[in-house]
């Protein structure tokens, strides 16, 4: 025999979240039913931040009040106007104004599953301890195929943790859509140039961390086809750049950071495409400063930036001395010390221009080195000051290791000649 004393069993109301309407779809209510129920007392209403419930004796449930949250309605809005719901392109446009996209935002519902996927992969950031298991999520879920979300891949911070099989089936599952590519420290050998063959959608590639042996000539054959690469920048690690003579520059290649085994007669007899707009020459033992001034004689009116890097064995204490002649329209340029001296800013050398030169910013690096302190004085930048040699110039960025006296009077004449054209002088520690 029942005991008809017992409590009936109450079931929790089922919810359903409907992005632009809230929980949704419960138990002994549908959309048809109105919102006021005469049996519904307010004794036994019961408000929880979903929304308000009471329980029907009738059907023996419990019945959801309102439906969706309350929404703000404006004044001419009539109080029999349905709420307006907003279209799911609104929910993907605030979500790709996130700062972060949280793991928790996939489990919404499946549209927001799909809108924040190829936010979450777009741009990973991997480390030492979660790359295994970003090579294992890409490589074995092949039907989600998740490597075609990659549009930005920096493995700059995986050192031993990377083999080059893993870096090889990363670059052929992210071929579809890579645009940036930074390549690890190690493990870039022959296997991940020839997958990245198949990146076709690449514009930026750094090769400059590198450590291992690459040769030049897998790299050309790699890249010859990259019509939309801009950003090119060669390994530290090269020792043979055969097969330059047959190479085709990408052709809308913008900035080249040449580096390693790159020779004289590569340098020469290469024909660099013109759209080149920054040129950086970073530890190239091998290359003198007649194959320097060879390129600056070909692109240099063209280049807006131009960085010479510490070391450069094969250049002189004074072989970038005629930068400025070949290049008359840089905004920003960076010498050491140990390769340019104090005519580098004279009159002879730093000659007027038919037009104001539009040099905006000046860095000078130094090694250290006995005897590289005195090269270059505070005095040579403000004489080219006060002449008019340099009009636009704004910053001045000089290391501590080339020894100048901050507090002295010299240095406080720069700063004030530079003040004047609203420029400031910094100095790098």
């Amino acid at each position: 025999m029942a005991n008809k004393r017992r409590p009936k069993k109450i079931k929790a109301p089922y919810k359903k979240y409907v992005a632009g309407q809230g929980f949704v779809h419960t138990r002994g209510f549908t959309g048809s039913d109105s919102l006021e129920t005469p049996d519904a007392s307010k004794d036994s209403i019961i408000h929880t931040p979903q929304g308000d419930y009471f329980y029907d004796i009738n059907t023996e449930s419990v019945v959801h009040i309102n439906s969706r949250p309350s929404l703000p309605r404006s004044e001419d809005c009539l109080d029999g106007e349905a709420e307006m719901v907003l279209p799911w392109e609104i929910f993907g446009l605030v979500l790709m104004q996130c700062e972060r996209v949280e793991p928790q935002f996939l489990c919404v519902c499946r549209h927001w599953y799909l809108m924040c996927l190829p936010l979450v992969y777009h741009t990973p950031q991997l480390t030492s301890r979660n790359f295994h298991k970003f090579v294992d999520t890409l490589i074995n879920n092949r039907k989600k195929k998740l490597g075609e979300y990659v549009i930005n891949l920096n493995l700059s911070t995986i050192i031993q943790s990377g083999k080059n099989s893993f870096v090889s089936k990363l670059l052929r599952r992210c071929s579809a859509r890579l645009e940036h590519f930074t390549a690890p420290q190690t493990s870039f050998g022959y296997a991940p140039l020839i997958s990245l063959k198949s990146c076709h959608q690449l514009k930026y590639l750094d090769l400059g961390l590198v450590s291992e042996t690459v040769q030049l000539r897998e790299l050309f054959s790699a890249i010859k086809g990259f019509s939309n690469l801009t950003h090119l920048s060669f390994p530290r690690s090269s020792v043979d750049c055969d097969g330059f003579r047959e190479f085709v520059w990408p052709p809308n290649l913008k900035y080249l950071k040449l580096s390693g085994g790159i020779t004289n007669e590569f340098v020469r007899e290469t024909t660099f495409p013109l759209t080149i707009k920054t040129l950086e020459f970073s530890f190239c033992p091998q290359i003198n400063e007649h194959a320097v001034y060879t390129v600056l004689a070909k692109i240099g009116d063209r280049l807006r930036h131009l960085y010479f890097h510490y070391p450069m064995p094969a250049l002189h204490e004074s072989s970038l001395d005629y930068v400025f002649r070949y290049c008359s329209n840089l905004l920003s340029i960076q010498l050491s010390v140990d390769y340019c001296s104090k005519w580098a800013f004279s009159e002879n050398l730093l000659t007027p221009l038919p037009y104001s030169r539009p040099l905006r910013t000046i860095i000078l690096e130094c090694s250290g080195n006995l005897g590289q302190a005195f090269k270059v004085h505070p005095d040579d930048l403000t004489i080219a000051l006060v002449e008019d040699r340099l009009p636009n110039l704004r910053t001045i960025r000089v290391t501590s290791k080339l020894g100048w006296d901050m507090n002295s009077d010299d240095v406080s004449d720069l700063v004030s000649c530079l003040e004047d054209q609203d420029g400031s002088v910094y100095v790098n520690y």
